[in-house]
This record gives C-alpha cells, structure tokens and sequence, in this order.
C-alpha cells in the first residue's frame, strides 16, 4: 500500500497562548502541525523532522529567533525549509535585513491575521508538495537507471564525470567517489581516444546523438567491448551542458563473432583442403581409368573371339560402373560447395538420347525389361543447353527404373510443354512398372546417401546418391523433379526443363582439323590418338609443355589438346607461352586450347580459363564430348 505523503509545519513561539491560536488557525490544512516553545526545542526537531515550513517569533529567551535560524540553515536536515519570522513589534530597516540574512523568506506581525496567515501557508505547502513529487519522480528515475544493465555516466563539457550508475561501478569495481571528476578518455586506448574526441567534435544541436563501438579500460588493465549512444545535452539556449554515455557491454558478442570468423576460416580451409584433396584422388583415379577405357575401346575394334568378346563386355561393364561411382562421388562434393557449372551449348537432342537409351540397352536386357523411347511431336532435333547434365540426369532415373523392374516396362516420354520464339520448355517422363515404393520411402528418396531401407542397398546396390544428384541439378537448372509412386504398380519420375532454340541459319560444317595432342602418359597418349585417328584427324603429339610450345611456335595448329599436370613444363606455363606468341594474331587465327585432365574442381576450370584455355574436358572422356567441342570451337 503507497503511504500517503503529509507536509509538516513546526511553530516556535515561547507565549503558549499565541501557539495554541497558531495551531488552532491551521486546523484546517493538510498539514501535521508541531510546537516548541524555545529555540532549543526547535533545534530537536529540525533533526526529528523533515517541515515544509516554520514559522518562528523572534524574541524568545535563551535563543531568539535569529540564532536559531542561523543554526537551522547551519545544519543538514531543513537547511532549505522555507522559514518566517513571527513578531509582535515593529522592526527598523536593519533588523529586517538581518533576519533575511539568517534566512527568513517572510514576516508575520502579531496579532495575526488568520485569512493572510492561512494564504501565505498554503503557497509554502504547494511548493512542499511539488518538491516532494519532484523528488518522488527524481527517486524513481534514479531506480530505474541504477537498475540498468546497461552502464550509464554522465559528462560535463570538459568530458570528466559527474554521475555514474551501478552497473558501470560494478564493471569497473570502483566506488562514485572513485570515478567522479576523472576525465572520460582515461577510460579509452589512444586510438579511440582520437576517434571519440573527432566524433564529439562533431556533434550539435542538429546533430546531438552518436553511436560507435569501442574498447574501455576497466581495472587491473582489462578491457570490454562497448556499444556506446552519446546524447549531447543542451539547455533551452542551446549552450552545451555536457554528454549522456550509454555503454552495452558487447564483448561476448565480440567473441563470438571472432569465433565464427575462426571458425568460418577453418571450415573454409577444410574445404580447400577436401578440393584438393578431391582434385588429387580425381587424377590419380581417373588418369588409370581413361587408360583402361580408352584401350578397352581400341581392343574392342581388333579381331575378337565371343569369348574374348564377353570377357572385354565384362571389363568394360565394371570399369563404368567404378567411373559413374567416382562422378556420383564428385559431383555430390560440387554440389555440397556449390560448385557447379553448367553449359550453354547446340546439341542434337534425338542423339542424345539415343546414345542414353543405348547406354542402358544391355542393363534392361540383364532383367528382361522393356527400355521404350517415346518421343512426340514438336521436339526438336536440336536445342540450346547442357547435354551432359541432362543425360546424367536422364541416366540416374532411368538405371533407378531398371534397377527396380524385372520383365517389365521401363518408357522414357519426352513432350513440348510450351515454347517462345527463343525457348522451349521440356517435360521428360520416365515410368517403370517396377516394386514402388512405400509412403516412408518415398519420404526420404531424395536426401543424400539414402535409400528409403537398408534392405534396399543390401539387395539392389548404389550409393544413394544419384536421385540426390538428379534433383539438385535439375533444381540448378531451373526445373523440379516429382514423381508419384505405388507399390507393386511401379513408378513415374517426371521435370521441365526450358532449352534455347536453334537459329535455322546453321553455321556450315568445321573443315577437318590438324590437332596436336601435348600428353606426358603414354597409354593417355595411345588412347587420344586411336581416337583421333579413328575418326579421321590429323595429328600430332608432345610429350610435355616444353615441346608443345616448340611444335606450336613451328606450326599452325587448329586444337591444341594440353595435359594440365607434366613434367618438364605443366599445361598452364605451356599455354601462357603459346598465347603471349600469339599477341597480335586475330582470334580466329589462334589455336584452340582444350585443356584435358583428370582434376574435375571449379578451381581448376576457372584458372584454365584465365590461363587462356577455350574449353576444358576432365578425364576419362568420350569422342562424342571432344566432338562436340571441336564443333563449337571451330563453328
């Protein structure tokens, strides 16, 4: 319950009569009336009591009114209590002034008048009662600042101390005494000492309110992080009257960011390191591969008995599996880093799915499935796109709709879903009528090494990755892939995918071509020449970079095939030599630089471009990518 506030006057008067009638005549206010007879027992009251005003005669024995003033205003307690002299005689000008200087604020002359007593009492209670509500309201402003958290000071002009709260005493473990009268820059390091001088400079009537972070020095030399507001304060003539400092304590924030930084800079380091860890295990494995796949194709070309025949069939069959395994592998850690990058390239849409189709041709017979194309109307022959991204894509839901269907159906639908006059939207369908799938296996098909049931992988096989992959890359390409399913009935995966259209002015067929193949592995060597040579290229080979930049400096060739990683002289050095020999031919003069090597990273891509390199093919490759890149560069 709020107790309620009651002013108090103290009357001194050594007649009993004139205190009674005093006393009598303020009945009626909302005052506690107190009496005293002598000086003396004025003085005990003063220390008892807190008065809003008392009245006092003068002549009184042992202590006139005079010297017990002049004592009231030389204590603490009623120092500031408005006070008048009570009197019955007629004083001269000098005894008037002396009683102002005592510190009397006004007379009253005896006998009284009760109507001019009870006016100018109540003026003295009014002013009581506005400096107890100025004083509540000072107290409960002073509550809420000490019970900050924050730390709040208070500065004058010449920026030393003047109030401080407990937070900030707490933080500095020191006392008000301790902190005030210093100078606010003590606090700071010399750097931000010239930062909050410049800052406070610069501050004015328009412009009273800064923030900034910065250290402060607290005891035994430590420091806190602080978000400091500084308030400018002005008076009503916009005169200066010192600064409000509000300081949040940040340095936990401070930390932690530091730790995410560090912590960002490790995790970015580790992933530098999986690159390259990555980039070393592609070319230590794909180099062996693009050997074995290259002379598999080669042998296959030779005369063959069916059995050798079977036996190279089985070679080939594993050696596929184990590079599909590797690029699943890869293409999920670029995905993780988003380190994509996709083509914008013409290719013969009917081809390539064909080529896909026939791929898969020996896996649909192992299970005696149906693999039917169905392509309809309105798709074109040739589009604008990524063909090696849409048939990794094509070659994931398929082979998923082969692995799971026996003596079945596996149909591949694609359709015209819509068409401007420089795009065409695509909707590819691939329905088998294979196992299905449950409700909690189709809620997991597509995370990241999942299968939807362990049995699954224990009886069918795979990583889990290539529905993960599938849906990422068509995500990345702009479309989405859904799929509905049903146990026993089968599946049907489907997405859109939106492709340039081809100009019907086609550029005419690139001539045949004089190649040179810069190549430090001899089976690579053996490989890309039996391909070349297969297919009706002219020819040549250097051994490392140094003598790719001797042949090249010789003569004139139209596609430079360059090794990345060599002895002597590696592929980047080789093809910064061959272009600065090349200064001041025309572009279509230059040769173009294919950079061929096992490492399948961003990284690598990007510093073969900025190298001088026009196109890049990671190992094992396949003449169709080659052609396909022959054809764009010489077009």
């Amino acid at each position: 319950m709020i107790q309620q506030y009651t002013p108090k006057i103290l009357i001194v008067d050594d007649n009993r009569d004139n205190l009674l009638a005093l006393e009598k005549s303020l009945r009626g206010l909302a005052a506690a009336v107190v009496t005293g007879q002598s000086g003396k027992e004025a003085l005990i009251h003063v220390k008892q009591h807190d008065f809003a005003l008392i009245i006092v005669d003068i002549q009184m024995p042992e202590i006139n009114g005079f010297e017990t003033v002049e004592r009231i205003r030389a204590g603490q307690r009623n120092r500031h209590t408005p006070v008048v002299f009570l009197t019955a005689v007629y004083f001269d000008q000098s005894s008037v002034y002396q009683g102002y200087r005592s510190g009397a604020v006004d007379y009253i002359t005896k006998p009284f008048n009760r109507e001019i007593l009870l006016s100018k009492v109540r003026v003295f209670l009014d002013l009581d009662e506005m400096k107890h509500r100025l004083s509540k309201a000072r107290e409960e402003f002073m509550h809420v600042v000490e019970d900050q958290t924050y730390m709040i000071c208070r500065i004058g002009p010449d920026l030393r101390i003047s109030f401080t709260n407990k937070a900030l005493q707490s933080s500095f473990v020191r006392t008000p005494e301790d902190l005030y009268g210093r100078s606010f820059l003590d606090w700071l390091s010399d750097e931000t000492r010239e930062k909050a001088v410049t800052l406070i400079a610069e501050m004015n009537p328009n412009r009273a309110v800064s923030k900034f972070h910065h250290t402060i020095k607290i005891n035994d030399g430590n420091e806190l992080w602080v978000s400091t507001i500084i308030r400018a304060l002005y008076d009503k003539n916009y005169n200066l009257t010192g600064y409000q400092m509000v300081m949040r304590d940040i340095t936990n924030e401070i930390k932690s960011r530091e730790e995410l930084i560090m912590a960002r800079k490790q995790a970015e380091e580790a992933t530098r390191s999986k690159s390259r860890f990555l980039a070393n295990m592609s070319h230590e494995i794909r180099t062996p591969m693009n050997s074995i796949l290259g002379m598999i194709d080669v042998l296959a070309e030779t005369e063959l008995d069916d059995d050798q025949k079977e036996d190279l069939d089985v070679i080939k069959h594993s050696a596929t599996k184990l590079l599909d395994l590797l690029n699943d592998i890869l293409d999920f850690s670029k995905i993780e880093a988003n380190q994509v990058r996709f083509e914008k390239v013409f290719f013969n849409l009917h081809n390539e799915l064909n080529k896909t189709l026939k791929l898969l041709e020996l896996k649909a017979g192992e299970k005696e499935n149906e693999l039917i194309p169905d392509i309809r109307q309105g798709v074109p022959d040739r589009i604008k796109g990524d063909p090696l991204r849409l048939g990794q894509i094509l070659i994931n839901l398929l082979n998923n709709a082969l692995k799971f269907t026996r003596k079945g159906r596996v149909t591949l639908i694609v359709e015209n879903e819509s068409e401007t006059s420089e795009n065409i939207t695509l909707k590819f369908t691939i329905t088998d009528t294979g196992i299905g799938m449950n409700e909690e296996i189709r809620k997991n098909i597509f995370n990241f090494f999942e299968q939807g049931d362990p049995s699954i992988s224990r009886e069918y096989g795979g990583t889990g990755l290539g529905l993960a992959i599938s849906k990422s890359l068509c995500e990345m390409m702009g479309g989405r892939i859904q799929f509905t399913s049903e146990v026993n009935k089968g599946s049907s995966f489907w997405f859109s995918l939106t492709f340039g259209k081809e100009n019907k002015e086609r550029t005419s067929k690139p001539q045949k071509m004089n190649v040179l193949i810069v190549e430090d592995n001899l089976l690579n060597q053996r490989v890309v020449s039996a391909t070349l040579r297969k297919n009706g290229y002219d020819f040549d080979v250097a051994d490392n970079g140094k003598i790719a930049v001797e042949k090249a400096s010789q003569q004139k060739f139209d596609v430079i095939i360059m090794d990345i990683q060599m002895p002597v002289m590696d592929g980047y050095e080789a093809t910064r030599l061959i272009r600065k020999n090349e200064e001041g031919l025309p572009q279509n003069e230059k040769s173009k630089i294919i950079a061929l090597t096992a490492n399948a990273t961003r990284e690598d891509r990007e510093k073969c471009r900025e190298i001088g390199m026009d196109e890049y093919m990671t190992k094992p490759f396949k003449f169709q990518d080659l052609e396909r890149i022959l054809k764009e560069l010489m077009a």
